[in-house]
């Protein structure tokens, strides 16, 4: 993949996360669970055949822990973000699909 399709992706990855959490942030506290021997604090949508989930560090005291927020659409994952206060980013999946636009439909409710 060339860089400036690379970079085509990341924006877009990027883009697409700030809307799940602009959604999932209002959603109701699930709890807490363990994540790879980190507290984290899990919120969950599910809405039209789009599914998301929002792990947060549960008391965040460094930077480097991290945040992750993983989207299916008709229970096939179509977008992981994983980001931390240090300012790392990764776009671990992203496959574009019509459940983008739906993505953005939803979160422009709230």
């Amino acid at each position: 993949m060339r860089a400036i399709d690379r970079q085509t992706r990341l924006k877009r990855g990027k883009e697409l996360g700030r809307l799940a959490y602009d959604m999932l942030r209002f959603e109701d506290l699930i709890g807490n669970i363990t994540v790879e021997g980190e507290q984290k604090q899990l919120r969950e949508f599910a809405r039209s055949g789009l599914s998301g989930s929002l792990l947060t560090p549960f008391r965040p005291t460094r930077l480097d822990e991290f945040s992750r927020i993983e989207i299916r659409y008709l229970g096939r994952k179509v977008l992981d973000i994983r980001w931390s206060k240090a300012g790392d980013f990764q776009l671990i999946v992203y496959e574009p699909g019509e459940w983008e636009e739906l993505l953005d439909r939803l979160a422009n409710v709230f």
